[in-house]
């Protein structure tokens, strides 16, 4: 693994979160040549760091494979816990979701991609491999159009210089300059509606989870079967429940 040269940079601390990755790839047991090829270390660091997390806690070996342990969640959930709305939004989508009986998620964005920090399945199975900490590409859901949308920029611009624009269904969109336009249009609209570009059976509505000085943190989404959706009858139906649990979301 290549890594920065500077005097603040710990680079046994960065090698050690790149082997917790590398454990959590499938199939989820690794040996220590597996590890050593996933994150491009020699045997001999591989070796001590997976020692180390077997001493720590947060691995353990069986044989010659290790495996990650629940301790590693600890350091998921100590982001969770650090946001202030956490509880917050947690009740609000549970309150939406038996609402309008659908998918509601919330999502933030990290990079190129969103992560689900909450989500509440509906009845209806639609993607039952997105939990919590589940990532997708921003520029093809409505929660990360809504996340673009609100930007600076020259954030989007860093953005689309990283991005690997693909197409995901015959109806994505991945030219920079239509993408861009629709940005604008999300912003003026305050939401984002995405029709098939990600999964060509599921649509999906969202709306800007704004903090106390107005600053977008987050979006409220929820996703329905495409079928017999448009977008003027997700509005209908959506936009409504969907702001006003937006604006329920204290941040304490």
């Amino acid at each position: 693994m290549s890594t920065p040269e500077n005097d603040r940079f710990v680079r046994s601390f960065a090698r050690g979160l790149t082997v917790i990755s590398a454990l959590g790839r499938k199939p989820g047991h690794h040996s220590i040549a597996s590890v050593a090829e996933l994150t491009e270390l020699p045997r001999a660091v591989a070796r001590r760091i997976l020692a180390t997390l077997c001493e720590l806690g947060y691995a353990r070996v069986e044989g010659r494979e290790f495996r990650l342990t629940p301790r590693v969640l600890t350091l998921g959930l100590s982001y969770l816990t650090s946001l202030p709305y956490f509880a917050h939004a947690q009740q609000a989508l549970i309150e939406i979701s038996s609402e309008i009986d659908e998918s509601c998620a919330m999502a933030v964005m990290d990079t190129t991609e969103i992560v689900f920090i909450q989500r509440i399945p509906s009845r209806k199975v639609l993607s039952p491999n997105l939990v919590i900490g589940s990532r997708l590409p921003a520029y093809a859901t409505s929660p990360g159009r809504v996340l673009l949308a609100n930007l600076d920029p020259s954030e989007v611009d860093v953005y689309f210089d990283k991005a690997h624009l693909k197409a995901y269904t015959e109806r994505t969109i991945v030219e920079k300059s239509a993408l861009v336009t629709l940005l604008s249009e999300v912003r003026e609209q305050g939401y984002a509606w995405v029709d098939r570009e990600l999964d060509p059976d599921v649509s999906g509505l969202s709306v800007p989870v704004r903090d106390d000085d107005r600053n977008v943190v987050a979006a409220l989404s929820v996703n329905v079967l495409s079928e017999g959706w448009t977008e003027a009858q997700a509005v209908k139906k959506f936009l409504s429940p969907l702001r006003r649990a937006a604006s329920c979301i204290r941040f304490q």
